[in-house]
């Protein structure tokens, strides 16, 4: 099967490759295909900003590359530089701010359809903070990888 990315060229790919979350390639079915929508993702957020929330800023999350099987290690920042992203924390529509003036955070689950629908770019995430030893509840968001870091 042939499969592309948003606005590139097409491709083979296998399925697994397509269907893994945060990957670029477009299928038209592409929850038909992988079995569904894009699983909820486990985010630890390791350092924050010490201020947060707030609806009129970007936030971004800089992978460390560590994982505990569960999920995936991160520091969150606020109004970084794109360089420094691996992902972006985005609204259910793909914008880094909604456009209502709300914050991207969430205290429910997200259905994540993003900026490229029939991929797996933007998806479910939610973040803990294992620094906070339970003081801090998880949070819900939209995670959109930054296919140019």
């Amino acid at each position: 099967m042939t499969y592309k990315t948003p606005d590139g060229p097409a491709d083979c790919k296998p399925k697994a490759d397509v269907c893994v979350v945060g990957a670029p390639w477009h299928a038209a079915d592409i929850d038909g295909l992988c079995g569904g929508p894009a699983p909820l993702q486990s985010i630890h957020v390791i350092a924050q900003p010490a201020t947060g929330g707030d609806p009129g800023a970007t936030y971004c999350l800089a992978w460390t590359g560590s994982s505990d099987g569960a999920g995936k290690d991160a520091t969150l920042l606020m109004n970084a530089a794109g360089y420094q992203c691996g992902a972006y924390l985005v609204g259910t529509d793909g914008q880094v701010i909604n456009a209502d003036g709300t914050s991207v955070f969430s205290d429910t689950p997200q259905y994540c359809e993003g900026d490229y629908p029939g991929t797996r770019m933007t998806y479910p995430g939610v973040l803990d903070f294992p620094n906070e030893g339970g003081a801090q509840p998880p949070t819900y968001v939209c995670v959109a990888e930054n296919a140019g870091a």
